[in-house]
């Protein structure tokens, strides 16, 4: 079985994190792909970061017509702090066998080695994440070979939508359309509990 892990705060879930995911679990032949959203770092405040809650249900709208898509709260109702390492053990426990890729952003690639217990993610799955053109990609496999060692690494062949959390946030404040960045029923259920708005 091989089984993908999407994490990430999604706050909002965008276009670009759908077709990332559709092309991941296209291009990687993934049975499963978990869709897990962080809980809320404590740094960030109520007016830039939608409710634990408001964030699951975005997702669950969002990625319904996902097929082999879960979206799952398994970091919400987890005590304490949550590691994508806890994670990790949390699905390798529920699917023994099974080969994980963890998918990640090109930013979040370039700094994996400040995650809780990298090295030991590392050795438990293949770290995957897009290029953003062939240069990008160039950097990214000297990097890895650089820093990661021997470790699984998978570095994609498409080149990711480019679309900003933080932009669409932005222009919410602003009042400006984001229709076209996020699926319809993220952007109803956005205006309804008037959300990203001061």
């Amino acid at each position: 079985m091989k089984l993908g892990i999407f994490g990430g705060a999604f706050n909002p879930v965008h276009n670009g994190h759908i077709n990332l995911a559709e092309k991941y679990i296209d291009i990687l032949n993934l049975d499963i792909l978990y869709v897990i959203p962080t809980g809320n770092p404590p740094h960030r405040t109520c007016s830039d970061f939608a409710p634990e809650n408001a964030r699951f249900d975005m997702l669950k709208a969002a990625f319904s017509c996902v097929d082999k898509a879960i979206v799952s709260d398994m970091e919400f109702r987890r005590s304490g702090k949550s590691y994508t390492y806890d994670t990790v053990q949390t699905l390798k426990s529920r699917y023994p066998g099974a080969d994980l890729y963890l998918l990640v952003g090109e930013d979040q690639f370039l700094k994996f080695e400040e995650w809780y217990r990298y090295a030991d993610i590392l050795n438990e799955v293949t770290l995957c994440t897009a290029a953003r053109g062939e240069n990008s990609r160039r950097i990214l496999l000297d990097f890895a070979k650089e820093h990661y060692g021997g470790a699984s690494i998978y570095i994609a062949d498409f080149e990711p939508i480019v679309v900003s959390s933080s932009e669409i946030r932005k222009k919410l404040k602003e009042n400006n359309d984001i229709s076209g960045l996020v699926p319809q029923s993220v952007l109803d259920y956005i205006k309804e509990k008037g959300l990203y708005v001061d």
